[in-house]
């Protein structure tokens, strides 16, 4: 398995281009391509704004390999993955983390360094990386529970993980990031949104660590029906342009309706519409971007008889209406 040293990036490639997008006093974009026959190639999209970084890796290898991170360093981070999995090991906790497809957690680590296992040929993922003192000024301004206890953490310098197992995306998180990738803006306001929008990615990822941690009851799910569950998610995964009724999704896995909606909100923090409406309105949105279909052919093509229900659905979820797609080209 080929190992790359993040330290030494720039040494294992023999094609790379860098560029700045943009820089200000407040706001750093930079880009960079890289590519070396045999062992991978792909893209990173760095926005440095007060207090966070945000990176977006793409990367394709064709096999497995293997990213090493040698340099221990206090860090606070949050991760979310786009496509392909991964595993975290870390030199300083003893069990290793897994992030799958549109998983997501955030950690501060006193010593950030390990190693982390590529195990499919394309990754790609976004991270937000935290200034210690910006978040501190957060919770002294706002008290919030979930805030004030992730600071005392990093008051105390001891390590802290929101979830053994990384939490699924909720809606409005695959909308954000959607959003963050393909803003609609340009110049400084385009930046002015990115930053608000990174602030909002951490807001969310906060309320569902809130969440999970004054949830005092919880419904114990067996490992099948955890199976059953997530076969669910795969089918609707593939088939959401399809008709879809609970009660077909019940005769289908083996699951009353119960467990079904009860058990498909607590593993994936979203309802099994909510999920079917999300996955239409990207489909929606790529079409549109990659100018394959008009907005009334796509606007039938995902299940809508009314155009403008589907505009305000549509600006619902993007914050701007279909026709807006051309400010993305």
């Amino acid at each position: 398995m080929d190992k790359l040293d993040i330290t030494q990036w720039n040494q294992y490639f023999g094609s790379t281009q860098q560029e700045f997008l943009h820089r200000s006093e407040r706001y750093q974009h930079f880009t960079a391509q890289f590519s070396e026959q045999g062992l991978a190639s792909g893209t990173i999209n760095a926005i440095n704004t007060p207090g966070m970084l945000f990176t977006e890796l793409f990367i394709e290898a064709g096999k497995p390999f293997c990213m090493v991170d040698a340099e221990p360093k206090e860090s606070t981070e949050s991760v979310f993955v786009i496509q392909g999995n991964v595993e975290s090991r870390f030199d300083n906790v003893k069990a290793p983390l897994f992030f799958g497809k549109q998983q997501h957690n955030i950690q501060y680590n006193t010593s950030f360094s390990g190693t982390h296992i590529i195990h499919s040929p394309t990754f790609h993922a976004c991270t937000i990386t935290y200034h210690k003192e910006y978040l501190t000024s957060l919770a002294e301004q706002e008290p919030v529970a979930a805030l004030a206890g992730f600071c005392k953490h990093l008051q105390k310098k001891t390590n802290f993980l929101a979830a053994s197992n990384a939490f699924y995306w909720q809606q409005r998180i695959a909308e954000v990031i959607q959003l963050i990738r393909q803003c609609p803006f340009t110049g400084v306001t385009r930046y002015l949104f990115i930053e608000s929008k990174l602030l909002e990615l951490f807001v969310l990822q906060m309320e569902q660590v809130h969440a999970t941690q004054i949830r005092s009851v919880e419904t114990t799910w067996s490992a099948a029906d955890k199976e059953k569950l997530h076969a669910v998610k795969e089918y609707i995964s593939s088939s959401y342009l399809d008709e879809v009724s609970l009660k077909a999704l019940t005769y289908r896995f083996g699951l009353n309706e119960y467990k079904l909606k009860k058990g498909y909100k607590y593993l994936f923090q979203t309802t099994v519409f909510g999920d079917i409406h999300r996955l239409r309105m990207q489909e929606a949105k790529q079409l549109l971007t990659d100018r394959r279909m008009n907005v009334t052919d796509v606007a039938f093509h995902i299940g809508y008889n009314n155009l403008s229900s589907f505009s305000y659905a549509f600006k619902k979820m993007f914050g701007y209406n279909p026709g807006g797609i051309k400010w993305q080209d």
